[in-house]
Parts: C-alpha cells; sequence; structure tokens
C-alpha cells in the first residue's frame, strides 16, 4: 500500500483474522518493520481506520529464531499460516486456531518432528473449522468402525466401513496404526502429540490421507505444498549422496 507502507494479516486471539495497515513498514528506518516479520507473536497497537486498522505500536513477545534458521521450519511455517489462512474466515474469534498455531511455531523452534507439528496442526485447524474427519462411526451406516475393515473416504468427511459401498469420490486405505495416530492427535496436546514416532511407510500415509481430506475441503492445492515438497525431495537425494557406495 503506498510507497512504504505493508498491508499484513493478522491472527489475534479474541478479533480472529484481520488485515491491518503498517505506515512506513518498508523504510529502514522504521520503528514496526522489525516486530512484523511472518511467525512473530506480537502485542500490537491498532488505530481504528474507515476500512482497515493501522498499526501504531508493537512488542516482539516472542521471534522463533531457530524456526527462522531452518529452510525446513519456514517451510513448514508457510505452508502452516497459509493452511490457516485459507481455513479461517476474517473478523471472527478463533481463539483455538490462535493457540494451534502458536503451539506449531513452538515447537517448530524447539525443534520437534516437522512431520509430527504438521500433521497435528492439519488436523486441529480443520477441527476447529469445523471439518474434523469422523473417525469412530462409518460415513455411510453410521455403525462403529471395526478394526482393520475401514477405509477412509475424504469426500464423505471420514471412516467408511469396507463392506459399505462409497457412492462417490475417492476411497483410501487406512492402515489401523494411521486410524490411531489420528485419533491419538485428536484428543492430545502437541507436546504429547509430537512424542510419537512415525515411520516413513505411516509418515506418508498420514500426509496423505490429510492432504486429501484439505483438498476436498478447500477444492485447492496449497500453494506452499509443492516448496514443502521439493525440499523433501533434496533432503532425500543429500541422505542419498552420504551413504556410502556399495562394494
Amino acid at each position: 500500500m503506498r510507497e512504504a507502507d505493508r498491508l499484513i494479516t493478522i491472527l489475534t486471539p479474541n478479533l480472529g483474522k484481520l488485515p491491518v495497515t503498517v505506515r512506513g513498514a518498508r523504510r529502514i528506518t522504521s520503528r514496526l518493520g522489525g516486530h512484523l516479520d511472518t511467525f512473530n507473536h506480537v502485542h500490537l497497537t491498532l488505530a481504528l481506520g474507515h476500512h482497515i486498522d493501522v498499526v501504531t505500536g508493537a512488542e516482539s513477545i516472542e521471534s522463533f529464531g531457530a524456526l527462522k534458521a531452518s529452510l525446513s521450519g519456514i517451510a513448514t511455517g508457510l505452508y502452516i499460516m497459509e493452511l490457516a489462512d485459507a481455513l479461517l474466515p476474517d473478523a471472527l474469534p478463533h481463539q483455538g486456531a490462535y493457540t494451534i498455531l502458536l503451539d506449531a511455531l513452538r515447537a517448530l523452534d524447539r525443534g520437534e518432528s516437522i512431520d509430527g507439528v504438521a500433521r497435528f496442526t492439519e488436523l486441529r485447524l480443520l477441527e476447529d473449522s469445523g471439518y474434523m474427519p469422523e473417525l469412530a462411526n462409518c460415513q455411510i451406516c453410521g455403525s462403529e468402525i471395526t478394526p482393520e475393515h475401514h477405509r477412509f473416504a475424504p469426500g464423505l468427511g471420514g471412516v467408511v466401513d469396507d463392506t459399505c459401498g462409497v457412492p462417490m469420490g475417492q476411497v483410501l486405505p487406512l492402515s489401523l496404526n494411521a486410524l490411531k495416530i489420528l485419533r491419538h492427535y485428536g484428543r492430545t496436546t502437541m507436546v504429547d502429540a509430537v512424542q510419537v514416532r512415525l515411520s516413513p511407510t505411516l509418515r506418508d500415509e498420514l500426509e496423505r490421507i490429510l492432504e486429501v481430506s484439505i483438498h476436498y475441503v478447500l477444492e485447492r492445492e496449497m500453494a506452499t505444498t509443492d516448496f514443502v515438497g521439493h525440499l523433501k525431495q533434496l533432503r532425500s537425494r543429500a541422505a542419498n549422496s552420504l551413504r556410502p557406495s556399495e562394494m
């Protein structure tokens, strides 16, 4: 906005998601610009504007330096922020989402499992937005799911019994371990969730289940998904190049 101003989006605990103007933020001498980096947890003072409120004061509470020093941390953080922005409507209280995002940034800053943080945050943001997948009862017949006899139908919003025909949409296999992890994520905290160690197979399965669920809700792909996937490919190639050659 104008030559030196910035328009940013903030998430507040009581007023929800808001666009605000930061006047002069792009100037080197700005008092506010450094406090308003992406991911920062800040105290803000706002002046009411005719259309958009104006930031008149900012004080950093947490800046998450370790997260910002990690390319993987940045990629995951940006993905989580984009997901929240897409799921949350403007100007409605979202205390739950606010807490979820703050817990996610703190976990990434501590160096917790990126996959664990991302999957837990995805599921809980879907829950906060009213799109929590059904994980206990069949979405077609309503009966309680029998272990090892279930699948996942993202278009229907949850699990289905494998004896029930799904009338439309994609159906994905869902292992018992993946179902247990999703149920655990739905009732625990971030601190406990990231303690669960995911095998590569289970990690990929959970990522696929939640990725497709989010796609059905938003009806589009996330822009940062390709960025995160590219980093994973680079890490995999780097790890393979460091392995000793077979004789």
